[in-house]
């Protein structure tokens, strides 16, 4: 009866930890990015120093640099790879690429999970197969 409550006690530990595990595997790394829903990034409206990215803190915080504005916002974890992120604020500059800042401003609140491949992030909204944005971890 023992080693069975122990087993039981374990397991949660350990399925408690796996969830962390997936969390902190996106956080405090600035994710460049690659791709929003079919459209390559290729150039910053800044510079090259200065492409777009999003980062998340492990305080359940994002931030980044999208072609044409800051944002900030939140992000929530579920089990496994579930993700969930706030509608993000940002500033209110407009450029050439403001097309492309509305895709992926309006696309980061519609991620219900994200997948990590190498230095590669996708994320995923509920309604499509293919990632509706993707990142790549900078160097």
């Amino acid at each position: 009866m023992r080693l069975s409550l122990f087993l039981i006690s374990a397991l949660g530990l350990l399925s408690g930890c796996k969830k962390e595990e997936a969390a902190s595997s996106i956080q405090n790394t600035r994710w460049m990015l690659v791709q929003v829903e079919d459209f390559a990034i290729g150039l910053s409206s800044y510079s090259p120093a200065f492409n777009s990215y999003v980062q998340f803190s492990a305080d359940n915080k994002t931030n980044g640099l999208a072609p044409c504005n800051s944002f900030g916002g939140t992000y929530a974890s579920g089990s496994g790879t579930q993700l969930r992120v706030s509608v993000q604020a940002s500033t209110r500059a407009t450029c050439a690429a403001q097309s492309i800042e509305d895709r992926y401003l309006s696309a980061l609140p519609r991620t219900v999970r994200y997948e990590l491949s190498g230095q590669e992030l996708r994320l995923f909204d509920a309604a499509t197969a293919a990632p509706i944005l993707v990142f790549r971890a900078a160097e």
